[in-house]
């Protein structure tokens, strides 16, 4: 038993990750252009950076043979043996000699100067007396004058700690043609714009985290307290024409199979709750707009009709009225005109017959009308509270399409006239506060919150 949870329980992390590596690259598929721009900020600055601070360094070396006075080989009795190890303490010593600071006051002086601008080095081939000196310096004449002034102080200097010494030439660079740190800018971009894409890559990171939004469905009941009815599926449409939107509209023979499904599974779940209930007037909304409200509305309520139910689609989003267009219906009068007095309901009220829809389908559908700028007022009176009463005695199911109700008033007024709601929540858009605080004003108007769809449109 404790294997079998074991394995469960690492079957559920790797799902977890591979769920994180999906947002991540979600998040990342929205902000790669400034994962380029810093990727080109990067190398600009590296680049400039490396032309303005950039300052050549000249080496001049010589290539010496060490050996010991006559009357030091007599005195000591070791012969070849120091002669050969002469170089090698030469170079053990040379660090001490140059932190005194008396060769380079030596070499100074020898130059008519009162300090040596560039430094100097010093190494031994091991088991020989080869001795190479080295200094480097940005002008490349003062690096070999430098060097020449060295080689003609130090074993002056160096005779009272390894005794006194020949130094004799066998080889030296001359005054050095060429820098030994050429300019290489291209590399410095490249190096920039590495760290512009780690720095890009970062922030994205940083965001997605960061950023607390619905990215999958199990995400609505954990965040937002409302159960998940179901996930509708991401849906890309072919270009016809560019002409007009393409819309989603399950009556038509060439939709998406998937689509199809997920809504009919949400049909029958919100059908079930509401016969359970007794509830008849139904509210789609959403936290912000842009969410696919309306066209989960309309084909909720197709698809309520291809069932067997009497519906009508009411949209209530007097701002933007827009599910004429996704049932492919021109302009014309709507529940605006209804609540100035202007029409009838009758007048504007579309059956089945003008949508080309069979005998099976008991469908109608009361648009939006003229968009306002504000339709709170005219959702807030008598005359709306009258048509809603009368269409539900000759309705199984009022569908009403609302205004985003994160955003706008009208959303919490016309919870009113609502027996339950249904929020839409865009994957990976809203924040889970904005969401939370349009479900807290359903909740101020006392609706019965079915629960959420989670939207991958």
């Amino acid at each position: 038993m404790n294997e079998r949870n074991d394995e469960t329980r690492k079957e559920a992390e790797q799902i977890d990750l591979y769920s994180l590596l999906l947002d991540y690259l979600r998040v990342l598929s929205r902000m790669w252009l400034w994962v380029v721009l810093l990727a080109a900020a990067g190398g600009i600055l590296f680049f400039i950076r490396d032309y303005t601070s950039w300052s050549p360094r000249y080496t001049a070396s010589a290539v010496f043979t060490v050996s010991i006075s006559s009357d030091t080989q007599n005195s000591s009795g070791a012969g070849s043996f120091y002669a050969s190890s002469t170089a090698e303490q030469m170079e053990k010593t040379f660090p001490y000699i140059l932190t005194s600071g008396v060769l380079s006051r030596r070499a100074a002086a020898e130059m008519g100067q009162d300090n040596i601008s560039g430094s100097i080095s010093a190494s031994a081939e091991p088991n020989t007396n080869l001795f190479t000196m080295s200094v480097t310096d940005s002008d490349a004449q003062r690096a070999y004058d430098t060097l020449q002034a060295v080689i003609t102080c130090y074993p002056e200097v160096a005779e009272v700690i390894v005794g006194r010494t020949s130094l004799q030439l066998l080889d030296e660079s001359g005054v050095p043609a060429t820098p030994n740190n050429p300019r290489n800018s291209q590399e410095a971009t490249k190096r920039g714009a590495v760290i512009g894409v780690g720095l890009g890559l970062a922030w994205t990171l940083f965001v997605m985290l960061s950023r607390r939004t619905v990215r999958r469905r199990n995400d609505i009941p954990r965040y937002i307290n409302v159960k998940c009815l179901g996930e509708i599926p991401q849906v890309t449409l072919k270009k016809r024409s560019q002409k007009g939107k393409q819309v989603l509209n399950i009556t038509d023979e060439k939709i998406n199979g998937d689509f199809l499904e997920s809504i009919r599974l949400i049909r029958n779940k919100i059908e079930y709750s509401a016969a359970k209930n007794h509830q008849k007037v139904v509210m789609v909304t959403s936290a912000l707009a842009g969410e696919g409200k309306s066209t989960v509305a309309v084909n909720l309520a197709l698809s309520m009709a291809q069932n067997g139910k009497r519906v009508v689609l009411m949209d209530c989003d007097l701002r933007n009225p827009s599910d004429r267009e996704i049932l492919r219906l021109p302009e014309g009068e709507g529940l605006y005109e209804v609540l100035k007095g202007e029409a009838d309901i009758q007048d504007v009220l579309i059956d089945r017959k003008k949508l080309n829809f069979g005998k099976d389908m008991d469908f109608y559908f009361v648009p939006g009308g003229k968009a306002v700028a504000d339709g709170s007022k005219l959702l807030d009176s008598g005359q709306m509270e009258t048509i809603i009463e009368a269409l539900k005695k000759a309705a199984d199911y009022i569908i009403l399409d609302s205004a985003p109700i994160g955003i706008l008033t009208d959303a919490g007024i016309l919870a009113q006239y609502a027996d339950s709601a249904v929020c839409i929540v865009k994957k990976d858009y809203a924040r889970v506060d904005s969401i939370m605080e349009g479900m807290e004003e359903l909740a101020d108007g006392h609706v019965h919150v079915i629960g959420g769809i989670l939207n991958g449109v």
